[in-house]
């Protein structure tokens, strides 16, 4: 007898009825089970028929499983006359969950066929697809533990549920219309509304109103995407002015409105079903203030049942944005948003746990995770060894959290923008419930040195004993972690804003780290940043400061009052309400603004982005770089921002001087990577921080750093930005922790 245990996500995803075909087909006696700790398998019969049970295990295992864990022994016969999948059991471990799938082709096919019993059914699923995260409670993921548990199945359903050759074979979510969850209509007023839930939704959309509709892990708000009236209504309501909006497409629509590739079709098409970020078509039926000033749209396609019923070839382009004041978690009751919508499309299966769309953006042969959330939480990472159990709290923007135990680390979902109450009760409600899941209690608390982010003083708050983390060395040491590096390496990190140790604000750092420590080799050299965050939303103060400081009149530059500029000027010739940073990100924020760009941001990066899409996307490296000087650790800048003014001044085109400007970054990294491996011999290079969701960055380094034969490791799977700073925090902690510890 063979004695199996598996791990990694292989519940909720039919594993038990696949083994049991299996077991049936090989003529082979014994049980599986779902357990804490995975699935369980006893197994005797034919020594043969064993042996290709446990390679058709591996070759064959379910669309959505995924397999980290396989453990195989030899046990003596316990005479098993049949083959059986067992109830349930709880053990002392802990198992993975499976993220929440996008429908599948079989339950399409059944959805569309006028016979079959769940035809336009909005909650049909299998085994293979359906809510998974957003609706479980406990582990062993079963029924009782979901919020399908006050839906009493009917014989119809029950019969497929306990078949297990069935593809429906304990699919938790199983339903039909007799059954199962129903959709409703309500109106401003949250009254009911009579007749078809789906007209009345589609009739509303037509007819330029702005519609909440509950998906599979919270709201999504809802308009007409080629309708210009009703998409300011809606950036009114939600104080969005310039932010673009995602647009849910319809399948054979989608080459209308973005430039998109085969293989990018197949990731939209995915389980995970994520937004991606893609090339618009110059001419589009979508209206122009879908995403204003912008050369890319995030795109996705239906992937819950009744998407498929909204997003038609009669309605094929409907924004679908984030249901959620702004900055705060997407909401999962639509009283929360009664003041955004005229009218809701609700669902009466309870979201347990809710998850914002998850976001691509496509960049040369990589895809670069830039929101990390519903189609892929909560799977796991492994890490590169074995540390003790730590929570990384995360920074303030892009906030998630981190949680590990032996090599296996857990990042939530992104979980809101701000250190906001509502914000802050999501972290802790979702920390509860990781916990809990996963079974573990951390033993060790890490955070950013910024003391005024709420995850600091959350951190602090915790007794647990904590270690304070750079906010750019987590960077580097999250994509190391995910590359599975454990050594030295040289660490790009380009971002807005960091607490140095020294107190200023770091941004342009290029670093020599492992998890224990960090040396500051290169950085941009400090500028002056006037009262801090309000320069941050007036990048045109930035620009002003940035000038002075260097030398240069800025006299040329439009979108500063008079007032603004006496004031900056008072202080800095005192020094007051002055931070100095060294920070790439308000360096583009410079730049864009000389440029005239935005003088004032509505979103964060708005600036930057500008300046990033005045160059088309065409290649820069044959373009010629303005003068850089690196000299005692600091690139120099000033010559720079002179050439730049000079060029401005005689009408060079805004394009040139964007492409010359971002070739200059690519050109001072790569100068300051050749001598800190001349010196040091280090030749493997980690890209990290928010401004390598610039793409020509990312790509151009890329490029660039392997011709110049080095090794290159790029944020691919966990985001560059904030949202992976958790990870970080965790493997420099328990490295630091270990050392002052041993």
């Amino acid at each position: 007898m063979k004695k199996i245990r598996i791990n990694g996500i292989v519940q909720g995803v039919g594993f038990r009825p696949f083994v049991y075909k299996l077991a049936i087909e090989e003529k082979l006696q014994g049980f599986v089970l779902n357990d804490t700790n995975g699935v369980k398998i006893e197994i005797e019969g034919n020594l043969q028929a064993i042996e290709r049970f446990e390679k058709r295990i591996k070759l064959e295992a379910p669309p959505a499983a995924l397999i980290d864990y396989y453990k195989s022994e030899q046990f003596p016969d316990a005479g098993y006359t049949e083959f059986n999948i067992k109830l349930s059991a709880k053990t002392d471990g802990s198992t993975r969950i499976s993220p929440d799938l996008a429908v599948c082709n079989d339950c399409m096919n059944e959805f569309n066929d006028p016979g079959d019993p769940r035809y336009q059914y909005a909650f049909i699923n299998c085994t293979n697809c359906g809510p998974r995260y957003s609706i479980i409670q406990e582990t062993p993921y079963d029924r009782p533990v979901t919020s399908m548990k006050s839906f009493a199945m009917c014989e119809y359903c029950e019969s497929e549920y306990k078949d297990p050759l069935n593809r429906r074979f304990h699919a938790q979510p199983i339903a039909c219309p007799v059954c199962g969850p129903q959709l409703s209509f309500f109106d401003h007023e949250m009254n009911p509304v009579p007749g078809d839930p789906i007209d009345n939704c589609n009739n509303n959309l037509k007819s330029g109103k702005i519609v909440g509709i509950k998906g599979i892990g919270g709201f999504h708000i809802a308009c007409d995407a080629t309708n210009s009236k009703v998409i300011n209504e809606l950036r009114s309501r939600k104080n969005r002015p310039d932010k673009p909006f995602a647009v849910m497409v319809h399948l054979n629509a989608i080459k209308q409105i973005v430039n998109v590739s085969d293989e990018q079709i197949e990731l939209l098409k995915s389980a995970a079903a994520p937004i991606l970020i893609l090339p618009k078509k110059v001419k589009s039926p979508l209206a122009s203030n879908v995403a204003p000033n912008n050369p890319n749209i995030g795109v996705f396609l239906p992937y819950a049942p009744h998407h498929f019923q909204i997003v038609t070839e009669q309605l094929p382009f409907v924004i679908m944005t984030s249901g959620n004041m702004r900055d705060e978690p997407i909401a999962i009751d639509k009283k929360v948003l009664s003041g955004l919508c005229d009218c809701f499309l609700s669902h009466n299966r309870p979201i347990l746990n809710r998850s914002d769309d998850s976001i691509i953006l496509p960049a040369d042969q990589k895809n670069i995770v830039l929101r990390r959330s519903r189609g892929i939480v909560p799977s796991q990472m492994k890490l590169p060894f074995n540390i003790i159990p730590t929570m990384g709290t995360g920074a303030e923007l892009k906030l998630s959290f981190a949680i590990t135990k032996n090599e296996d680390l857990y990042l939530s979902p992104y979980l809101g923008n701000s250190g906001s109450k509502e914000t802050m009760d999501f972290y802790k409600e979702t920390l509860t419930k990781y916990k809990k899941w996963f079974r573990l209690e951390p033993e060790l608390i890490a955070c950013d040195l910024q003391p005024d982010f709420a995850t600091t003083r959350f951190a602090e708050q915790s007794k647990l004993p904590i270690v304070k983390v750079q906010h750019h060395h987590a960077h580097v040491a999250a994509i190391m972690a995910e590359h599975q590096l454990n050594e030295k390496v040289i660490g790009i990190s380009f971002d807005g804003t960091g607490f140095g140790t020294d107190k200023n604000i770091w941004g342009g750092e290029i670093l020599i780290a492992d998890y224990d420590n960090f040396e500051r080799a290169y950085h941009l050299e400090y500028m002056p940043l006037p009262s801090g965050d309000a320069a941050i939303k007036h990048p045109i103060r930035i620009a002003f400061a940035y000038l002075k400081a260097a030398g240069i009149n800025p006299d040329f530059l439009t979108g500063i009052s008079e007032i603004e500029q006496k004031i900056i000027t008072k202080q800095l010739e005192n020094n007051f309400n002055i931070f100095q940073t060294s920070s790439m990100g308000r360096l583009f924020d410079c730049v864009a603004a000389m440029l005239n760009l935005y003088p004032a941001i509505t979103f964060e990066a708005q600036s930057a982005m500008a300046l990033e899409f005045l160059c088309n996307y065409e290649s820069i490296l044959n373009e010629k770089s303005y003068s850089f000087k690196i000299e005692n650790g600091k690139i120099k800048i000033f010559q720079m921002l002179n050439e730049i003014v000079a060029d401005i001044k005689s009408n060079i085109p805004h394009k040139t001087i964007a492409k010359r400007f971002h070739k200059t970054i690519l050109d001072f990294t790569l100068e300051a990577l050749i001598k800190i491996r001349a010196e040091s011999g280090l030749n493997k290079i980690v890209l990290s921080g928010g401004v390598m969701q610039n793409k020509i960055i990312l790509c151009g380094l890329d490029e660039i750093l392997s011709k110049n034969d080095f090794e290159v490791f790029l944020p691919e799977r966990i985001p560059p930005n904030d949202g992976s700073i958790a990870v970080g925090q965790v493997m420099v902690a328990n490295k630091k922790y270990k050392k002052e510890n041993e």
